[in-house]
């Protein structure tokens, strides 16, 4: 779904996590995806600086590629930045840094996809390659394709394509039977070529790769005014979206000169990503049974891929707290949790 991180994984280890500091001075990161442009609407109407003074604080807004946003949040270039469970956990936990989700934005609900050329299904891409970013949510969406096909994993072989050669990799590509697991805008493009059909996407998968702002829990105790400004001009531009009329339109106008597409290409892409509108419904998402799940299945694949680090022994090595303050695996090296912040 984001840009290549296999290099990133492969470094993660070397990061430590120092003790952040609250100086009432911040920089939010964020990087080009669909659920986070809307990150450039606050920045553009005056939104975060409404809250931000507010809460007697300051706070830049700096875009990033997806990889150089995570560097920056490890080495402390940055306090906040947006990314996916999966992520979170294998590149910044992993790493040592203990980290808070303050807001879950969405999740993937279509934007991610397994396609096709040559069947209409996963059981008829057995015993072939599938290409895609390896160790990504992309990886993860076909892992979860082939085990809700009722399939193996040792049926498929996947390789990795990093991002810029996906499309090209598969339209190039002159087998009959061929497979890729991509992103929007990625997934919308080649899905205009013929023969190209949707076996699998995160439709299917509710809720399993979720999107969130990250800030260091040590930065959260100390300061949580920054949560709190961007919690809140957060959810007032979620209002807005979800209000519909002109003020909607001009938001999601801006999400596609983010995004670099055109309106109705931000509008397919949106239509596939599951917003939580109020910090209401965020917090009774991150409270279900069902986000539970969703958490220990990321983990579970996480660790069987090696993700976790050469000390885990198992996938429950690194802590994962939830907004209940219930623990999945050690409680004694809780490196990820889910802190849901509404303002006040």
């Amino acid at each position: 779904m984001k840009a290549s991180i296999t290099a990133l994984i492969l470094t993660a280890a070397a990061t430590s996590s120092a003790f952040a500091q609250a100086d009432g001075d911040y920089t939010f990161g964020w990087s080009n995806y669909i659920g986070w442009c809307p990150v450039k609407y606050l920045e553009d109407t005056g939104l975060l600086k409404k809250h931000a003074d507010k809460n007697g604080i300051k706070i830049k807004v700096e875009e990033f590629g997806y990889v150089a946003s995570i560097d920056a949040f490890k080495a402390k270039n940055i306090d906040v930045v947006p990314v996916t469970t999966m992520d979170a956990l294998t590149l910044i936990s992993q790493a040592g840094i203990d980290c808070s989700f303050f807001v879950v934005g969405d999740y993937s609900n279509g934007n991610d996809k397994w396609l096709a050329v040559g069947t209409d299904s996963v059981s008829g891409l057995k015993g072939t390659t599938v290409y895609g970013e390896e160790f990504t949510v992309s990886h993860y969406l076909v892992y979860r394709g082939i085990v809700l096909g009722g399939l193996k994993e040792s049926d498929f072989k996947f390789a990795h394509r990093a991002e810029k050669g996906i499309v090209s990799g598969f339209t190039s590509d002159d087998a009959e039977l061929k497979s890729t697991a991509t992103w929007n805008p990625h997934a919308l493009g080649l899905m205009q070529q013929p023969g190209v059909k949707d076996v699998f996407n995160s439709s299917k998968i509710p809720g399993e790769i979720l999107d969130g702002f990250v800030m260091r829990t040590d930065l959260l105790k100390e300061d949580p005014k920054l949560a709190k400004a961007i919690s809140g001009a957060w959810f007032e531009a979620m209002a807005t979206l979800n209000g519909g009329g002109q003020e909607a339109e001009d938001l999601i106008a801006t999400v596609a000169q983010a995004a670099n597409v055109t309106v109705p290409e931000a509008k397919a892409q949106l239509k596939t990503t599951f917003f939580y509108y109020t910090p209401d419904t965020m917090k009774e998402a991150l409270t279900s049974k069902a986000h539970k799940q969703a958490t220990t299945l990321v983990r579970d694949f996480c660790f069987d891929q090696g993700l976790l680090g050469e000390d885990a022994d198992d996938a429950g090595y690194i802590g994962i707290e939830f907004a209940d303050s219930e623990v999945l695996g050690d409680k004694s090296n809780v490196k990820l949790r889910f802190k849901p912040v509404a303002a006040e």
